[in-house]
């Protein structure tokens, strides 16, 4: 066995590791693709639509009618119950079967004719923000939009022109430019993040078991045969497997389920899946530096699991990172997480060139660079350990 190829009879040894190991197999080479299908599958409805909502329309006028009707035909809106009182409306939103609901009160229409302001009112029910805001803004667009026709109306009774009339209603006319995500889709926006997430923890809870097995397994000498003695055989030996394994998914992410559900990737292909990579590379190697550094496999799983269980949050993923307190804003650049999502973002939907995430791409280097190194020393260290123990 020539030493020049030590690194290789390692990768060997891993690879066969892996496939001998029925959870390390399902884990690193099944379960993500099946994750992403499932992921993509829930969140395929990128907009929402048919949310449900009640109508109480205590007017039983025209314009209560038409009020109704507008509501009907919003895409994002259904109209499951017509109720006759507000008691009636409360069970309803608390049996959970409506988000929302419309009031249209009594005499709408009679106090709309005289010139008096009359005052419907939407319910809505903001335990999930999203759902609140998708009835919020479209109620409000209905409310406006007819109150925009009575007023146009009465400008033609009076004699204006139609565009007169449409000049004094909307003085100001506002044109919005909706970038990166314009059709505000929670796919597009939600499904990338939560899948690379759940493959960096994948990789992590994979990974942070390679060097301590081999303590635990008593294979340990085994290793240092195979790698000559060699840290640096034993460190691109056990990682060539498994980096091209989660490179592999990613591609599996980037070029199969994004096109397969539509995900539009504003951003150059070949540069996306560059930083995918590097981000593959950088959490694994994080993993490893932890494996190396606590042999209690226990332990050292329940480290990777307490580290990364807020970075889904602190990411800024959910919840922007600026309006967080600037103590938890900070500590959240010590998750990895942070600058890759940073980074990420901008060039998956903002399609921004590299020169703009170079501080993200720093910020991971330094990751990556503290992980080897301690990696490097962990195991000389060991070797050292052991050499004494053989002497």
């Amino acid at each position: 066995m020539k030493k020049e190829y030590a690194f290789i009879n390692v990768a060997k040894r891993e690879l066969s590791r892996i496939l001998h190991k029925r959870s390390l197999y399902i884990l690193s080479i099944i379960s993500p693709t099946v994750i992403f299908l499932l992921f993509a599958l829930i969140l395929r409805s990128a907009l929402l639509r048919a949310i449900p909502v009640a109508v109480y329309d205590e007017d039983k006028s025209s314009l209560s009618l038409l009020i109704t009707r507008y509501v009907e035909s919003t895409p994002s809106m259904e109209v499951v119950k017509y109720v006759n009182s507000l008691d009636e409306l409360k069970q309803e939103f608390l049996k959970g079967n409506v988000k929302g609901a419309f009031y249209l009160p009594k005499n709408m229409e009679r106090d709309v004719k005289k010139g008096k302001q009359s005052n419907p009112v939407i319910f809505i029910n903001s335990m999930n923000l999203i759902i609140s805001n998708n009835i919020l803004n479209d109620g409000v667009k209905i409310i406006k939009t007819v109150s925009a026709g009575i007023l146009l109306q009465k400008f033609r009774s009076s004699g204006a022109t139609e565009n007169q009339g449409m000049d004094i209603v909307n003085p100001v006319k506002i044109d919005t430019q909706i970038m990166c995500n314009p059709n505000y889709s929670y796919e597009q926006y939600l499904f990338p993040g939560l899948a690379v997430f759940t493959l960096m923890m994948i990789i992590m809870l994979t990974s942070v078991l390679l060097i301590s097995s081999e303590f635990v397994h008593n294979t340990f000498p085994d290793l240092l045969t195979v790698a000559h003695n060699k840290v640096s055989a034993i460190i691109i030996g056990k990682s060539i497997p498994h980096l091209l394994i989660h490179s592999v998914n990613m591609f599996i992410l980037v070029g199969v389920i994004f096109p397969l559900f539509g995900i539009s990737i504003n951003g150059h292909v070949i540069l996306i899946l560059l930083y995918l990579i590097f981000f593959v590379i950088v959490s694994f190697f994080f993993a490893i530096a932890v494996s190396s550094l606590f042999h209690d496999q226990m332990f050292a799983t329940e480290i990777v699991l307490f580290y990364n269980t807020p970075a889904f949050i602190f990411s800024g993923l959910t919840f922007p990172l600026w309006a967080m307190p600037k103590a938890i804003a900070l500590s959240a650049q010590f998750i990895l997480f942070t600058p890759f999502l940073s980074g990420f973002l901008k060039i998956y939907q903002m399609g921004t060139p590299l020169s703009y995430i170079l501080s993200d791409v720093f910020k991971m280097s330094i990751f990556l660079c503290i992980s080897l190194i301690v990696v490097s020393l962990s195991l000389r260290h060991h070797i050292k350990l052991y050499k004494k123990r053989i002497a």
